[in-house]
């Protein structure tokens, strides 16, 4: 009776999937999240060292079931170098707004 209440009381451990990262440090020691706009990002931590802009269309479904374009969105990608002994970092940019964030393994 007793190994049932401790297993009961202490399931076995699950691996959950990793989080995605919504706050970056920046090379300064700021930090930025995801939902800030473009303009708040490079307030805190200056300019990137790269930027990627694309337009992407936005769709929607038509009356007979098909999808119809009905305007664009601006999509950017910044890379960041964060310091010594710290990852680059990727954020994406969504019509201005800060979407993601991601750290890049390699250099």
């Amino acid at each position: 009776m007793a190994r049932f209440l401790v297993a009961a009381l202490f399931p076995p451990a699950v691996a959950l999937p990793a989080a995605p990262d919504d706050t970056m440090r920046c090379a300064n020691g700021r930090l930025v999240n995801v939902g800030m706009i473009d303009a708040e990002v490079v307030a805190r931590c200056g300019e990137p060292k790269s930027r990627t802009l694309s337009e992407r269309p936005v769709r929607t479904r038509g009356a007979g079931g098909g999808s119809i374009v009905v305007g664009t969105m601006r999509a950017e990608r910044w890379i960041y170098e964060r310091g010594q002994g710290q990852f680059d970092a990727a954020l994406s940019f969504e019509d201005g707004k800060l979407v993601r964030l991601e750290l890049l393994k390699t250099r």
